[in-house]
C-alpha cells in the first residue's frame, strides 16, 4: 500500500522540463507521480537513494546507474524532514518475501482468529501483553531501537565507558529491590532535542540534550525512573499492540514477528504516538514509589516538567518532540499529581557522587557510529 508524503519537482534527466510531482513511499521504495497520482515517473529503491541533507534544497538521486542523472528537488523543510525520515526507517528493510512461499495451515481459522484478535487488541492490550514472549519483545526491542536512533541522531551513540559506568550505577541504584519484567539496557544518543523514551524489551534511549537541561543527577534519575516504570508495566509493548495491531498479528502467523515490515511500521509508530493519560499516570506514580525507596529525591521528575514546560511554552515545536509534554495528561496535572504523591519526610541522597555526575555529562565526549 502506497503511502503519500508530498510534492516536489522531478528532473528525468534527459531534458530541461521540470515536472512537479508526488512522492510516494511503497514499502521500501520510493515513487514518484504525476500531481493527479495517475502516471508513474520512476520508482527508486530508498536503499540506493544518494541525499543531500545538508544544502537549503534537498537533493535525492537514484544511483542505480551511474550515468543517470535524474534527481527530485525538495524544497519545503517539512517535507525533507518527513522524507529524511522514512528514507532512514525503511532503506535497511529486506527485499519483499515471495508469498507463494508462505503456507498457511487453515486459512480459514487463521482469518477468523485474526480478525478476533485484531478487533480485541486494542482494547486488551494491556492484558494481551502478558502473552507476548519476552523474549520476541527483548528483540524486537532492539530492531526498533536500531531503526529509530538514526532518524533522531544521524547515527552517533555517546560510549565514553565513565559515563555509561555512572548511568548504569544510577538505575542499579534505582532497581535495587524492584520487580521489572526486563534488565534495563540503557543508551544515550547525541541529540538537541531533550527527550527519553523506553522502548519493548527494557531498551532506555536517552538522548543527551537531556543531560543539559536537568538540574541536577536527582532530576536525571527521576526522568529515568519514569521511563523504568514504562518498562516495569511493559507499555510499550502495549501501545504497539495499540497502534500496530494489525501487522503483529499478521507477523506472528508467518513467523516474521521481528522483521523488516513490523519493525519499520512499530518505528514510526514510537515516533508519531504517545501514551495514554493511564499509562502516564501509572509511569509517573511508580516513578515515585522507586525513587522513595531508593532514598533519592522523589520531586525530581515534577520539577523538570515544570521547568520544561515554562522554558518551552511557546516553542511547538519543541513541545511536540518531548515525551514528557507530548503526552496526554496536561503537564499541571501531571506535577499536582506528582506534588501529592511525594512523601515530604522520605529520606533523601545524592544519586551519584560529583564526579559520577560530570562523568555521566561528559558520556558524549566520545561517541561511535551505530553498528560500529
Amino acid at each position: 500500500m502506497k503511502q503519500l508524503l508530498g510534492t516536489a519537482e522531478f528532473f528525468d534527466g534527459t531534458s530541461a522540463a521540470v515536472r512537479s510531482c508526488q512522492i510516494w513511499f511503497d514499502y521500501d521504495e520510493m515513487v514518484l507521480t504525476d500531481l493527479a497520482g495517475d502516471q508513474e515517473y520512476v520508482r527508486w529503491s530508498a536503499a540506493k537513494l544518494l541525499c543531500d541533507w545538508t544544502s537549503p534544497t534537498v537533493m535525492l538521486v537514484e544511483q542505480n546507474s551511474p550515468r543517470s542523472t535524474a534527481y527530485i528537488k525538495i524544497t519545503e523543510d517539512e517535507l525533507a524532514k518527513t522524507v529524511e525520515r522514512k528514507i532512514r526507517l525503511v532503506a535497511g528493510l529486506p527485499k519483499r518475501e515471495n508469498t507463494k512461499k508462505i503456507v498457511f495451515g487453515s486459512l480459514a481459522s487463521i482469518a477468523l482468529i485474526a480478525v478476533a484478535l485484531i478487533y480485541f487488541l486494542p482494547a486488551f492490550s494491556k492484558y494481551a501483553v502478558h502473552n507476548v514472549p519476552k523474549s520476541w519483545e527483548e528483540k524486537l526491542g532492539k530492531n526498533v531501537e536500531e531503526t529509530l536512533i538514526p532518524a533522531f541522531s544521524e547515527e552517533k551513540i555517546c560510549k565514553a565507558s565513565s559515563g555509561q559506568a555512572a548511568l548504569e550505577q544510577m538505575a542499579k541504584r534505582l532497581t535495587n529491590g524492584m520487580d521489572l519484567p526486563f534488565e534495563p539496557v540503557m543508551t544515550v544518543v547525541e541529540s538537541k532535542i531533550p527527550n527519553a523514551f523506553a522502548l519493548p524489551g527494557g531498551r532506555i534511549t536517552i538522548l543527551s540534550k537531556t543531560l543539559e537541561v536537568v538540574d541536577s543527577p536527582d532530576e536525571l534519575a527521576a526522568v529515568l525512573a519514569h521511563e523504568l516504570g514504562h518498562v516495569k508495566y511493559r507499555h510499550s509493548m502495549q501501545q504497539l499492540i495499540n497502534v500496530a495491531g494489525t501487522g503483529i498479528v499478521f507477523s506472528m502467523f508467518i513467523g516474521d514477528f521481528t522483521g523488516g515490515s513490523i519493525v519499520a511500521s512499530v518505528g514510526e509508530a514510537m515516533l508519531d504516538s504517545s501514551y495514554s493519560r493511564d499509562m502516564e499516570r501509572e509511569a509517573d506514580l511508580f516513578a515515585v514509589q522507586m525513587l522513595e525507596n531508593a532514598g533519592v529525591d522523589p520531586t525530581g521528575l515534577a520539577s523538570f516538567l515544570e521547568k520544561i514546560s515554562k522554558e518551552h511554552e511557546h516553542d511547538n515545536a519543541l513541545t511536540e518532540a518531548l515525551g514528557f509534554l507530548s503526552s496526554h495528561p496536561p503537564t499541571k496535572e501531571r506535577v499536582d499529581t506528582l506534588n501529592q504523591a511525594v512523601n515530604p519526610d522520605a529520606k533523601k541522597d545524592p544519586v551519584l557522587p560529583e564526579w559520577q555526575w560530570k562523568s555521566l555529562k561528559n558520556i558524549c565526549s566520545e561517541t561511535a557510529e551505530l553498528n560500529a
